[in-house]
Protein backbone atom coordinates (compact mmCIF):
# COMPACT_ATOMS: atom_id res chain seq x y z
CA UNK A 1 0.00 0.00 0.00
CA UNK A 2 2.86 2.29 0.87
CA UNK A 3 4.59 1.43 -2.38
CA UNK A 4 1.51 2.39 -4.39
CA UNK A 5 1.28 5.77 -2.65
CA UNK A 6 4.99 6.40 -3.23
CA UNK A 7 4.58 5.42 -6.88
CA UNK A 8 1.68 7.87 -7.24
CA UNK A 9 3.71 10.66 -5.62
CA UNK A 10 6.61 10.02 -8.01
CA UNK A 11 4.19 10.04 -10.92
CA UNK A 12 2.80 13.45 -9.96
CA UNK A 13 6.32 14.80 -9.39
CA UNK A 14 7.38 13.72 -12.89
CA UNK A 15 4.17 15.05 -14.42
CA UNK A 16 4.66 18.38 -12.64
CA UNK A 17 8.31 18.51 -13.71
CA UNK A 18 7.40 17.81 -17.35
CA UNK A 19 4.61 20.40 -17.26
CA UNK A 20 6.97 22.95 -15.72
CA UNK A 21 9.60 22.19 -18.34
CA UNK A 22 7.05 22.60 -21.12
CA UNK A 23 5.93 25.93 -19.70
CA UNK A 24 9.51 27.16 -19.42
CA UNK A 25 10.35 25.96 -22.94
CA UNK A 26 7.18 27.58 -24.29
CA UNK A 27 8.03 30.83 -22.53
CA UNK A 28 11.57 30.79 -23.93
CA UNK A 29 10.24 30.03 -27.43
CA UNK A 30 7.68 32.84 -27.32
CA UNK A 31 10.22 35.28 -25.87
CA UNK A 32 12.75 34.40 -28.57
CA UNK A 33 10.10 34.93 -31.26
CA UNK A 34 9.13 38.29 -29.80
CA UNK A 35 12.76 39.44 -29.57
CA UNK A 36 13.71 38.22 -33.07
CA UNK A 37 12.62 40.67 -35.83
CA UNK A 38 11.41 39.45 -39.21
CA UNK A 39 13.34 40.07 -42.43
CA UNK A 40 10.92 42.87 -43.36
CA UNK A 41 11.35 44.52 -39.94
CA UNK A 42 15.13 44.41 -40.34
CA UNK A 43 15.32 45.58 -43.95
CA UNK A 44 12.70 48.35 -43.80
CA UNK A 45 14.62 50.63 -41.38
CA UNK A 46 17.73 50.16 -43.56
CA UNK A 47 15.76 51.21 -46.61
CA UNK A 48 14.41 54.22 -44.76
CA UNK A 49 17.90 55.25 -43.67
CA UNK A 50 19.35 54.91 -47.19
CA UNK A 51 16.28 56.42 -48.82
CA UNK A 52 17.00 59.46 -50.98
CA UNK A 53 15.82 62.86 -49.85
CA UNK A 54 14.75 63.71 -53.40
CA UNK A 55 12.73 61.99 -56.07
CA UNK A 56 14.36 62.50 -59.46
CA UNK A 57 12.38 63.04 -62.65
CA UNK A 58 13.85 63.30 -66.14
CA UNK A 59 12.22 66.02 -68.22
CA UNK A 60 12.61 66.54 -71.97
CA UNK A 61 11.80 69.78 -73.75
CA UNK A 62 12.13 71.33 -77.18
CA UNK A 63 13.37 74.79 -78.08
CA UNK A 64 9.87 76.29 -78.19
CA UNK A 65 9.09 75.11 -74.67
CA UNK A 66 12.41 76.34 -73.29
CA UNK A 67 12.02 79.73 -74.99
CA UNK A 68 8.49 80.10 -73.60
CA UNK A 69 9.68 79.33 -70.05
CA UNK A 70 12.63 81.75 -70.19
CA UNK A 71 10.54 84.54 -71.72
CA UNK A 72 7.97 84.10 -68.98
CA UNK A 73 10.59 84.82 -66.33
CA UNK A 74 12.09 87.64 -68.39
CA UNK A 75 8.68 89.34 -68.59
CA UNK A 76 8.12 88.77 -64.87
CA UNK A 77 11.51 90.27 -64.05
CA UNK A 78 11.10 93.21 -66.46
CA UNK A 79 8.29 94.57 -64.29
CA UNK A 80 10.90 95.24 -61.59
CA UNK A 81 13.81 96.38 -63.75
CA UNK A 82 12.05 98.32 -66.51
CA UNK A 83 14.19 96.55 -69.12
CA UNK A 84 12.22 94.71 -71.80
CA UNK A 85 13.78 91.44 -72.93
CA UNK A 86 12.92 88.80 -75.50
CA UNK A 87 14.74 85.50 -75.79
CA UNK A 88 15.06 83.37 -78.92
CA UNK A 89 16.89 80.18 -79.86
CA UNK A 90 18.32 79.18 -83.21
CA UNK A 91 20.25 76.10 -84.27
CA UNK A 92 23.51 77.15 -82.66
CA UNK A 93 22.82 80.51 -81.04
CA UNK A 94 20.72 82.13 -78.37
CA UNK A 95 19.64 85.72 -78.99
CA UNK A 96 18.63 88.21 -76.33
CA UNK A 97 16.81 91.26 -77.64
CA UNK A 98 16.22 94.09 -75.22
CA UNK A 99 15.18 97.70 -74.87
CA UNK A 100 16.59 100.01 -72.25
CA UNK A 101 17.19 103.71 -71.65
CA UNK A 102 20.58 105.33 -72.26
CA UNK A 103 20.85 109.05 -71.41
CA UNK A 104 17.06 109.21 -71.19
CA UNK A 105 16.51 107.73 -74.65
CA UNK A 106 15.13 104.28 -75.47
CA UNK A 107 17.77 102.13 -77.08
CA UNK A 108 17.31 98.65 -78.52
CA UNK A 109 20.09 96.08 -78.39
CA UNK A 110 20.58 92.56 -79.67
CA UNK A 111 22.95 90.21 -77.93
CA UNK A 112 24.11 87.11 -79.79
CA UNK A 113 25.33 84.32 -77.52
CA UNK A 114 26.53 80.73 -77.61
CA UNK A 115 24.51 78.66 -75.07
CA UNK A 116 25.87 75.73 -73.10
CA UNK A 117 25.40 74.01 -69.74
CA UNK A 118 27.87 74.84 -66.98
CA UNK A 119 29.11 72.42 -64.30
CA UNK A 120 26.06 73.07 -62.12
CA UNK A 121 23.59 72.38 -64.91
CA UNK A 122 22.68 76.05 -65.40
CA UNK A 123 22.26 77.60 -68.83
CA UNK A 124 25.28 79.78 -69.64
CA UNK A 125 25.18 82.31 -72.50
CA UNK A 126 28.61 83.25 -73.82
CA UNK A 127 28.33 86.63 -75.56
CA UNK A 128 29.54 86.65 -79.16
CA UNK A 129 28.49 90.07 -80.41
CA UNK A 130 26.20 92.99 -79.58
CA UNK A 131 24.31 95.41 -81.79
CA UNK A 132 23.07 98.66 -80.24
CA UNK A 133 20.55 99.92 -82.73
CA UNK A 134 22.45 99.34 -85.98
CA UNK A 135 25.82 99.92 -84.34
CA UNK A 136 28.03 97.00 -83.39
CA UNK A 137 29.56 97.28 -79.92
CA UNK A 138 31.77 95.16 -77.67
CA UNK A 139 29.65 92.71 -75.60
CA UNK A 140 31.41 93.93 -72.46
CA UNK A 141 29.88 97.39 -72.89
CA UNK A 142 26.20 96.42 -72.84
CA UNK A 143 26.71 93.66 -70.23
CA UNK A 144 28.49 96.01 -67.87
CA UNK A 145 25.84 98.70 -68.40
CA UNK A 146 22.95 96.32 -67.62
CA UNK A 147 24.81 94.81 -64.65
CA UNK A 148 25.53 98.21 -63.08
CA UNK A 149 22.15 99.78 -63.71
CA UNK A 150 19.60 97.00 -63.31
CA UNK A 151 18.85 94.32 -60.75
CA UNK A 152 18.22 91.10 -62.65
CA UNK A 153 17.38 89.16 -59.51
CA UNK A 154 18.89 85.84 -58.45
CA UNK A 155 17.90 83.90 -61.52
CA UNK A 156 20.24 85.73 -63.94
CA UNK A 157 23.81 86.79 -63.22
CA UNK A 158 26.18 88.73 -65.47
CA UNK A 159 29.96 88.47 -65.58
CA UNK A 160 30.91 91.33 -67.90
CA UNK A 161 34.63 90.46 -67.77
CA UNK A 162 33.99 86.93 -69.04
CA UNK A 163 31.16 88.25 -71.27
CA UNK A 164 28.87 85.66 -69.75
CA UNK A 165 25.22 85.52 -68.65
CA UNK A 166 24.18 82.62 -66.43
CA UNK A 167 20.56 81.59 -66.00
CA UNK A 168 20.36 80.00 -62.54
CA UNK A 169 17.75 77.29 -62.92
CA UNK A 170 17.41 76.47 -59.21
CA UNK A 171 16.38 80.02 -58.33
CA UNK A 172 13.21 79.57 -60.40
CA UNK A 173 11.80 77.00 -57.98
CA UNK A 174 13.79 77.80 -54.85
CA UNK A 175 10.65 78.54 -52.77
CA UNK A 176 9.43 74.97 -53.21
CA UNK A 177 12.92 73.49 -52.70
CA UNK A 178 12.71 71.89 -56.13
CA UNK A 179 16.08 71.55 -57.87
CA UNK A 180 16.60 71.70 -61.62
CA UNK A 181 19.77 70.66 -63.40
CA UNK A 182 20.37 70.74 -67.13
CA UNK A 183 21.56 67.43 -68.55
CA UNK A 184 21.71 68.16 -72.28
CA UNK A 185 21.39 71.24 -74.48
CA UNK A 186 21.59 70.23 -78.13
CA UNK A 187 19.90 73.01 -80.11
CA UNK A 188 20.85 71.61 -83.50
CA UNK A 189 18.91 68.40 -82.86
CA UNK A 190 16.26 70.09 -80.69
CA UNK A 191 17.20 67.84 -77.77
CA UNK A 192 16.98 69.54 -74.36
CA UNK A 193 16.91 67.57 -71.12
CA UNK A 194 16.69 68.44 -67.45
CA UNK A 195 16.75 66.49 -64.22
CA UNK A 196 14.20 67.70 -61.66
CA UNK A 197 14.62 66.80 -57.98
CA UNK A 198 11.45 66.97 -55.86
CA UNK A 199 11.89 66.84 -52.05
CA UNK A 200 10.19 63.86 -50.39
CA UNK A 201 9.83 65.53 -46.99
Amino acid sequence: MVQKETHKKNYWKWAFAVLLALNIAGGIFITSKIMTPTVEQTELPKQQITQKKYSEIDVSANKSQLVAAINYYLRKNSQKTGVQYHFALHKKAAILIGTTKVLGEKVSFTLYTKPYLDKRGNIALKAQSVAIGSLNAPPTFILKYVKNNYDLGKWATIDDKKELITLNMNSLTNKNKIKIKGEKLDLQHNDIRFKVQIPLE
